[in-house]
C-alpha cells in the first residue's frame, strides 16, 4: 500500500507547482500608461487507490497456473484546468477590474449533459 502513497505524494506536488500564485495572478504587462495584470481560475483534481489481496478467483477458479492467488495493485491520476478570468488594469489615476465572459465551448457543453445521459441509460435499461 506505500507504493500508493508515494505515488499520490508526488501527484500532489506535481499539482501544487501548477496552482502557484503567478499561475493564479499573472505577470504585469505593460502598456502605455498602464500597467495590466491577469487573473486566472485554477481547478485542481486528483484521486488514487489500491489494494491488496489474496485467494481464488471468480467460481474458485485460478485465471492460469502461474497464478498464486495473490495480487497488488495501484494508481493515480490527477489534473488541472487554468482559465482566464479577468484582469486588473491599473491606468494613471484608477484601477479597474475587468471580468471575462464565462464561455463554455462545446466539449464543456457535451460534460455538463453527462448526467443525463446516464439516467437515460438507467431508465432504458430498466424499462426493458
Amino acid at each position: 500500500m506505500e507504493h500508493v502513497i508515494d505515488i499520490m505524494k508526488e501527484l500532489m506536488e506535481n499539482l501544487t507547482e501548477v496552482t502557484r500564485s503567478e499561475v493564479v495572478v499573472g505577470k504585469t504587462v505593460q502598456l502605455g500608461a498602464h500597467k495590466i495584470v491577469p487573473l486566472t481560475r485554477v481547478s485542481v483534481g486528483f484521486g488514487g487507490g489500491g489494494g491488496e489481496g489474496e485467494g481464488d478467483g471468480p467460481h474458485g477458479k485460478r485465471k492460469n497456473r502461474c497464478d498464486n492467488g495473490k495480487g497488488i495493485g495501484g494508481g493515480a491520476g490527477g489534473g488541472a484546468k487554468v482559465r482566464p478570468v479577468g484582469v486588473i488594469i491599473f491606468g494613471e489615476n484608477d484601477v479597474r477590474v475587468e471580468g471575462i465572459p464565462d464561455k463554455k465551448n462545446a466539449l464543456d457543453k457535451v460534460f455538463d449533459k453527462v448526467p443525463d445521459l446516464i439516467d437515460m441509460a438507467k431508465s432504458h435499461c430498466q424499462g426493458k
